[in-house]
């Protein structure tokens, strides 16, 4: 069975009754062919009906247009989006800051060795020191200083 002569489906209906709606708000059509043609579009049942509505509204080039010959284009690289690369530059900013945090954590844990190698009891008062600016901080935030 050819296509002409196969049952039209309501998307199909729906799909021509929008290309006479722009057929209208080009100017091709007026609206009293409109509503005879969505008429039409309605009662077809198979694939040539609703053809014959769409024949004469084809889209061609504007006047005095000549289509330029195409020719084929060098490969293209595919590039990233503005978006897309200001994302991959901050996972790569990310992992450096990682890289930063990781060394500087490194550097401070052999400051620490070496202090507790020399001086023992200097670590502890440090560590007492930060105890006491954390209780200072949640007596504040308890009162609603922050």
């Amino acid at each position: 069975m050819d296509r002409d002569q196969m049952r039209a489906s309501e998307s199909d209906r729906q799909v021509v009754m929008e290309r006479l709606r722009q057929a209208v708000e080009e100017g091709r059509l007026d609206v009293s062919e409109y509503q005879d043609r969505v008429d039409a579009a309605m009662r077809a049942r198979v694939y040539s009906e609703l053809d014959l509505l769409l024949a004469d509204l084809q889209q061609l080039p504007p006047p005095g247009f000549e289509a330029a010959p195409v020719e084929p284009t060098a490969v293209m690289q595919p590039s990233l989006s503005k978006v897309n690369q200001q994302l991959r530059d901050g996972q790569e900013s990310g992992s450096k800051k990682w890289k930063i945090t990781g060394v500087a954590a490194a550097i401070a844990a052999v400051i620490a060795l070496i202090l507790f190698a020399i001086a023992p009891e200097l670590l502890l008062y440090i560590a007492i020191g930060v105890l006491v600016i954390l209780v200072l901080f949640v007596v504040a935030a308890l009162s609603g200083m922050f």
